[in-house]
């Protein structure tokens, strides 16, 4: 492989592979390209991940520490997947990197799925560039995510517990919670932002279990002021502005300053890190006139923070595209209180087809023209782009497009 297409390629012909939960794989490859734990953070839930941590790598950025981060999906650009210091991985990192994992895979006694082959890429550039602190996010569930490789994380975070991958993960929400809680790690501390007092008990009895201090963030916020921009006053700090805006980042804030305070970061660093992260796709205004919003709301309770958000706006207008695994019905219901709702399709494996969402009653659209169209009524409505955060980087790639 020579180029960054080439590398995509590669991956993208290793999801027909599909998802196969398990870490063996993944101790293989580590084993043999002899990679060693750096001190990490690993973050998983339902919703909340990306943003707390983006949250957690400026503050740590802040503190003075160079940072690896490992996220998905991305919204830019692919490289944003690996990044150190908040810039993603180069073209000749990347390559560098697919060779050599893709030369070990070839080896390996199991074919890999593109995930794992992917977490393979970033252990093996966080190992030649030896951040101070690398922060991982989980991609799907924990207990047995490729990232779950990790032996001895500094902390471990549990953002929220909701509805989503049930096929994969459990069909109650308790079955869920435990693929989650499957991140904790003995004498290792676990901080979450969990509100139902049945998931709370059940992350407590398995801190026992595992010998896990667990700790709540929730009593940490004080105040919240939501509107265009959200003003949160943590506990023995000033008011601040969050980067990321919506009364949800509230809660995804504090479980980064119970980390940060966990690792005696200072508050100045952590109290700037909060006002200065930043993450595309979540809640983003791309537009003043007209006013555009992106938020990759793409399951049930993701929908429910987006529509409490979006009781600050005057009239709105939504565009979605919601995934053929997700609860459409629910989330549609939701999003119709707070607006016009119309539906589209797009270039993907799970995207809903035309011809099913016809047939479910959708008000379908073609996105880039109904798009450039409402962009060129310049009205005084908010428009909405939400659902799958991979529309929402077409949509942002798009827009970008238009303003050339």
């Amino acid at each position: 492989m020579k180029t960054r297409q080439d590398v995509f390629e590669w991956l993208s012909g290793q999801l027909r592979f599909g998802i196969k939960p398990g870490l063996e794989r993944m101790k293989w490859m580590l084993e043999r390209l002899k990679l060693e734990e750096l001190p990490a953070i690993h973050v998983a839930g339902t919703n909340g991940k990306g943003s707390t941590v983006a949250f957690l790598r400026t503050m740590a950025m802040e503190q003075g520490l160079t940072v690896g981060t490992f996220t998905s999906p991305y919204i830019i650009q692919f490289e944003e997947r690996i990044m150190l210091n908040g810039e993603p991985i180069r073209e000749e990192d990347l390559v560098r990197v697919a060779n050599r994992v893709k030369a070990c895979a070839e080896e390996a006694p199991e074919t890999l799925t593109e995930f794992e082959l992917l977490t393979t890429m970033a252990w093996l550039y966080f190992h030649e560039k030896q951040p101070d602190l690398v922060i991982w996010e989980v991609g799907l569930g924990g207990r047995l995510d490729s990232t779950n490789i990790l032996e001895h994380p500094l902390a471990t975070v549990v953002t929220s517990v909701g509805h989503d991958h049930q096929g994969i993960l459990g069909e109650t929400i308790e079955e869920i919670a435990m693929e989650k809680f499957g991140v904790m790690k003995p004498s290792v501390p676990m901080f979450h932002a969990l509100e139902a007092e049945n998931l709370i008990e059940l992350i407590e009895k398995e801190g026992q279990t595992h010998r896990s201090p667990v700790q709540s963030v929730r009593l940490l916020v004080k105040t919240v002021e939501d509107g265009t921009e959200t003003v949160v006053t943590y506990e023995d700090m000033r008011p601040v502005t969050l980067g990321l805006t919506g009364r949800h980042q509230a809660d995804n804030g504090a479980c980064a300053v119970a980390v940060a305070r966990y690792l005696k970061w200072d508050e100045a660093a952590i109290a700037s890190g909060l006002e200065k992260a930043q993450h595309p796709g979540r809640y983003e205004l791309i537009s003043r006139q007209p006013r555009i919003l992106l938020d990759g709301a793409h399951n049930k309770e993701g929908i429910e923070a987006l529509v409490h958000q979006l009781s600050v706006e005057r009239e709105v207008v939504i565009l979605t595209a919601i995934l053929e695994d997700k609860d459409r019905d629910s989330m549609i219901r939701s999003l119709q209180s707070v607006g016009e709702v119309f539906e589209t399709t797009f270039d993907f494996p799970r995207a809903r087809t035309k011809e099913s969402l016809l047939q479910d009653g959708a008000r379908f659209v073609e996105w880039k023209a109904w798009l450039s169209d409402r962009i060129q009524e310049n009205s005084n409505k908010t428009l909405v782009v939400t659902g799958s955060l991979y529309f929402i980087s077409e949509v942002r790639t798009y827009f970008q497009t238009l303003q050339k």
